[in-house]
């Protein structure tokens, strides 16, 4: 799993740093090919979530696919967690 670092004018919000911990997900630069070759890809957002991407230009995704059910599921376990004071 991919992220873009911070400097490619990325928020670090909550969600993302709680996806990258839970997933392991590698912080580097993504190319458009890249993107477009990948099985999967969602959005983490503070107010969404974790949110699948069913499709970038012409390429469409299965979505949601499992990885991002499973770091969907994983994000929102943590937090929860955190809103009950239990984290």
């Amino acid at each position: 799993m991919l992220t873009p670092p911070l400097d490619e004018h990325i928020l670090a919000s909550i969600t993302r740093r709680i996806a990258i911990e839970q997933a392991g997900a590698e912080e580097r630069s993504c190319t458009l090919e890249e993107l477009l070759g990948a099985d999967e890809a969602f959005l983490a957002s503070t107010i969404r979530e974790v949110q699948p991407v069913s499709a970038v230009d012409d390429r469409e995704f299965d979505a949601p696919g499992p990885v991002t059910v499973g770091v969907a599921a994983d994000v929102a376990k943590v937090i929860h967690a955190e809103l009950a004071g239990e984290r």
